[in-house]
């Protein structure tokens, strides 16, 4: 299953360009715990999806988060898919959530037998316009271990 985040409307051009960059700069920033996340053993991982042990996710995404990100940055948000399609490679989905100043991104992480990526579902922010793809970028940043 190859999440896809759904409009009822479609978004203008720019819209799509500015969330595919938003997309990369996001990625780009998760990388490390991303990787650090993907040590944990998959067949561990898709046990705990399917008997909902929630807090066992939860626990490890706060322990692979906690290496690079301030306190409570990453969440887990107590959902999450396996897809063992015949055929196609193995694939776990976990909402996720990012919460730091000035924005919260509600995303769903995908880990695949092949590749992992991120998937942002929204942003909610007072005003996302005035973010822009360079405050975003900021905002991530601060939010690092090490940064003010």
């Amino acid at each position: 299953m190859i999440p896809q985040v759904r409009h009822f409307a479609p978004a203008p051009p720019a819209a799509t360009d500015t969330l595919a960059a938003a997309e990369q700069i996001f990625a780009r920033a998760l990388r490390g715990f991303i990787a650090e996340l993907c040590l944990v053993d998959g067949g561990v991982l898709i046990g705990w999806i399917r008997s909902q042990r929630h807090g066992n996710i939860a626990d490890v995404v706060a322990s692979s988060a906690e290496l690079f990100f301030k306190e409570s940055v990453i969440t887990y948000a107590d959902g999450a898919d396996v897809s063992l399609d015949w055929g196609h490679s193995m694939q776990v989905v976990l909402d996720m959530e990012f919460s730091a100043e000035p924005m919260t991104v509600f995303f769903k992480l995908v880990l695949d037998e092949v590749f992992a990526g991120v998937t942002i579902q929204r942003i909610v922010a007072e005003d996302v316009s005035q973010i822009g793809l360079d405050g975003f970028a900021k905002a991530l940043n601060r939010a690092r271990i090490g940064h003010a």
